[in-house]
């Protein structure tokens, strides 16, 4: 069994006390609760633990609505947030998935499943999501790279291809073993100046 840490931000007890005992009917994992009854409380907690999912009620003594969910989003980046709405909330719910939460769900149709498969999903979308920007990341710092490359090195405008020490011109695969004492500049190699010269 894996263990799932959960953050349940919510006031009212009879509430918590059904989620607990809803998930304690999941046999393919364990739950490790904390319950905070504030959004003040909840921001308390960030820096100290670590969640794998938040338990988020739209309506707090101290926060309600998307601002509540905004904080918890901002506070907590990589964590996952469900969202849990009365039936009178739905638009609201709706515009906090569209803001960055993970699902959401109305109380009254909670059940042991419901609850369960919606903390799973919203862990493995977080995860894809972040895995998608990190890729993303990755991709930005190579291009930067490229672009720093390019700067450096004496490239034919034309068909990209790179001068060398000793005046000939050579891809990027053939020049990977021969080092370039030019300075940096935008050139146009011989055949390349040929196919603009017949251009005219």
């Amino acid at each position: 069994m894996s263990k799932i840490s959960l953050l349940i931000v919510e006031d009212n007890p009879a509430d918590i006390l059904l989620m607990k005992e809803y998930l304690s009917q999941n046999r393919y994992h364990t739950f490790e609760f904390l319950e905070v009854d504030s959004l003040k409380a909840a921001l308390g907690l960030v820096h100290h633990y670590d969640f794998d999912a938040v338990l988020l009620d739209l309506h707090l003594p101290d926060s309600s609505g998307l601002a509540t969910v905004r904080k918890i989003i901002t506070a907590l980046p990589d964590t996952a947030v469900i969202v849990l709405t009365g039936l009178q909330d739905e638009e609201t719910a709706i515009q906090t998935v569209r803001y960055g939460a993970q699902d959401y769900l109305e109380k009254r149709n909670l059940t042991p499943v419901t609850l369960s498969k919606s903390i799973q999903y919203a862990i493995e979308r977080k995860k894809n999501m972040q895995d998608k920007e990190d890729l993303l990341d990755d991709l930005d710092l190579a291009l930067q790279r490229v672009e720093m490359l390019e700067d450096l090195l004496p490239l034919c405008i034309g068909c990209k291809k790179i001068l060398a020490a000793d005046n000939t011109w050579h891809s990027i695969q053939e020049f990977t073993g021969q080092p370039s004492t030019a300075k940096g500049s935008i050139l146009i190699c011989p055949l390349c100046q040929a196919d603009l010269e017949k251009g005219k």
